[in-house]
């Protein structure tokens, strides 16, 4: 499933910095090496039982609550509030 980018906020968009290299070949080839250097993290915690895996499709507003939920947090008040 393909995501177009986020826009940054208005107030940021000024103060962002680009890299001369960052073009999509460069961040898609960047994006492979990661995954395929991680890989063998996830199989790492995966045989071992402890890697938890769920989805989040929507935004934050929609994600933080079942983030919450899945790590069992979504009974303290106090972790809401790191979403701000």
């Amino acid at each position: 499933m393909y995501m177009a980018p986020l826009l940054p906020p208005p107030h940021c968009a000024s103060k962002l910095i680009t890299r001369s290299d960052d073009t999509e070949e460069v961040v898609k080839e960047r994006l492979r090496v990661y995954n395929e250097m991680s890989r063998s993290v996830e199989e790492f915690y995966r045989s071992r039982g402890k890697l938890l895996e769920f989805d989040l499709p929507g935004g934050i507003p929609e994600s933080w609550p079942k983030l919450l939920q899945a790590l069992n947090l979504d009974d303290h008040e106090d972790t809401k509030s790191a979403a701000a």
